[in-house]
């Protein structure tokens, strides 16, 4: 209130000044243009000069306010449109992590022409469509991506790799991969691609020329690495058998770091391929170091198969185990295949019987039939092999049989 009157006072103060100075200092204003004569009072010119400066202002206020209220309508069309399009691209890329690929496919493929990342779109949308069938529409979206901007070629590659190895195709996959490596060979998500390809097309060879690259760049676990590697030489070592390719497993053993020689599956495995290769002498070796340090009655099993190594140290060996290990029904059917390998047909039959008193078990009574109907007990033999058929075989359903007769397996 005290502003209000205070302003009125100091407005009529200086409406008495003015006042006063006009009727002080009356004066005129004389403007001579051309042959013309204007002549006015001095207060008078001063007030228009005022009041046409003051217009001016206005007019410049208004011509500068609508100025911007063009721009501010056309920035509202613009970017209105543009946030329009980053919500439909985070809706759509929420619907993709979501799994509802039609409508991620829709909002995405909407928001594409006006997104600051087409690329993100295209290729989020040529997943979706690959999800719901539209093969040709993926690749389509796929080359749109491609063309939506520059280094487009290695998240291009990936994805279209991604839904090769989800349909199998795992030699286009290998190749799509392989031109992207040109462009950047040491990209994780790659190599990881890679790999998957390559283990599911059972490329092993490939797959261990990969390794140093997987072991450096692709963000594996040290126990990921080693159960990988391990599951390479596996297959290595079987394939290598199965062709009957003795030289090529010699090589592949040899080519092994000396942990992996040491390691007690693989080498357990060496020696089983050997022996499917007819390499027995290698075989007992092998089988030898394994069981010297740790029982395992698969090998002492295998142990007893071999048929080309030395039976007479064989069997020096093996009895050392019995002191070693203790009676066990594997290790005493291995010896009493040693027994009979050394023509001791008395102690191969008693290990084989001390067998099956710790253990029933169809092969240790197929061994001993075997050796009973050599030496003439038929009956025996007979006995022995009805047991071990019904060992070997599951449990028979109850169904009817002629009457009077005793059914083989009871």
């Amino acid at each position: 209130m005290k502003r209000i009157l205070f302003s009125i006072l100091a407005f009529l103060l200086f409406g008495a000044f003015v006042a006063e100075m006009i009727r002080s200092h009356p004066g005129y204003l004389l403007l001579a243009i051309g042959g013309k004569r204007i002549e006015m009072n001095l207060w008078v010119a001063i007030g228009a000069l005022a009041l046409g400066l003051l217009l001016l202002f206005v007019v410049f206020w208004l011509i500068r306010s609508l100025l911007r209220g063009i721009e501010g309508g056309v920035s509202r069309i613009r970017f209105g449109r543009n946030r329009v399009a980053r919500r439909r691209l985070t809706n759509g890329l929420v619907e993709f992590m979501e799994g509802n690929w039609a409508r991620a496919r829709r909002q995405l493929l909407k928001s594409a022409p006006r997104s600051d990342a087409p690329l993100i779109n295209y290729l989020a949308a040529a997943r979706s469509a690959f999800e719901l069938g539209y093969r040709d529409e993926a690749n389509e979206l796929l080359a749109k991506a491609e063309a939506s901007g520059e280094d487009t070629q290695l998240a291009v590659a990936l994805s279209q790799a991604r839904m090769q190895l989800i349909e199998k195709h795992y030699e286009q996959c290998i190749a799509s991969l392989q031109r992207a490596k040109q462009v950047e060979p040491k990209h994780p998500a790659l190599l990881q691609l890679l790999k998957d390809a390559y283990y599911h097309l059972g490329d092993w060879n490939s797959l261990r020329k990969l390794l140093p690259e997987l072991e450096k760049h692709a963000n594996m676990s040290q126990e990921q690495l080693e159960q990988l590697e391990r599951e390479i030489y596996q297959h290595q070592l079987v394939d290598a058998a199965e062709r009957a390719e003795a030289d090529k497993l010699h090589q592949i053993w040899r080519g092994l770091g000396g942990r992996w020689h040491r390691n007690m599956e693989l080498r357990c495995l060496f020696a089983a391929q050997l022996h499917r290769v007819g390499d027995d002498v290698e075989a007992e070796k092998h089988l030898r170091w394994v069981i010297n340090r740790e029982w395992r009655p698969d090998m002492a099993r295998l142990y007893g198969c071999l048929t080309e190594a030395n039976p007479s140290m064989q069997l020096t060996v093996a009895e050392g185990w019995l002191k070693e290990y203790g009676d066990s029904g594997e290790l005493l059917t291995c010896i009493g295949r040693l027994y009979l390998r050394n023509e001791l047909w008395g102690k191969a039959r008693q290990c084989f019987e001390k067998s099956l008193q710790l253990r029933s078990d169809p092969t240790t009574f197929a061994e001993l039939a075997r050796l009973l109907r050599a030496l003439g007990e038929t009956e025996e033999a007979a006995e022995l092999c009805r047991e071990g058929l019904i060992q070997a075989v599951a449990k028979l359903p109850e169904l009817p049989l002629p009457a009077g007769r005793t059914p083989l397996l009871t």
